[in-house]
């Protein structure tokens, strides 16, 4: 079934509760509302200053299968740190894997695909990413 936003909520929903990651991303015991400011699901922000961190969770263009009837989405999760904090968004990264990888999330399976590595951000800020693919029936 094709639902996207249901996706994008249910990953949301998942790394908005660990507590790892919300620890890495300075949002312990921070309110809910801020911790919706802080992991988004869109990849367009204008609003990250001073030591701000950011978990950006959205869908990349999907991609064609054999089978006609199916194809591959392809979802994007960037960590967005001040420079001097890189070590945090490799480390939320690896938590991100625990929590994903091979787990079924809104009744489909989701594999890791290969790192992205550092990624272009704000001046002052370091950016990694990673990708994680499900197929969809349509």
């Amino acid at each position: 079934m094709y639902n996207p936003s249901q996706d994008l909520t249910a990953v949301q929903t998942i790394l908005k509760s660990d507590t790892s990651i919300l620890s890495l991303l300075d949002l312990t015991g921070a309110t809910p509302v801020n911790i919706a400011k802080r992991i988004i699901k869109r990849s367009q922000w204008s609003d990250l200053v001073g030591s701000d961190k950011r978990l950006c969770v959205y869908f990349l263009p999907a991609r064609k299968v054999r089978n006609e009837s199916f194809f591959e989405e392809v979802m994007e999760i960037d960590c967005h740190v001040p420079a001097t904090e890189d070590y945090k968004a490799w480390l939320v990264q690896e938590q991100i894997f625990k929590l994903l990888h091979k787990k079924k999330v809104n009744n489909r399976y989701l594999y890791a695909e290969p790192p992205l590595g550092e990624l272009p951000t704000m001046s002052g800020f370091f950016c990694c990413g990673s990708r994680y693919k499900f197929h969809r029936n349509l």
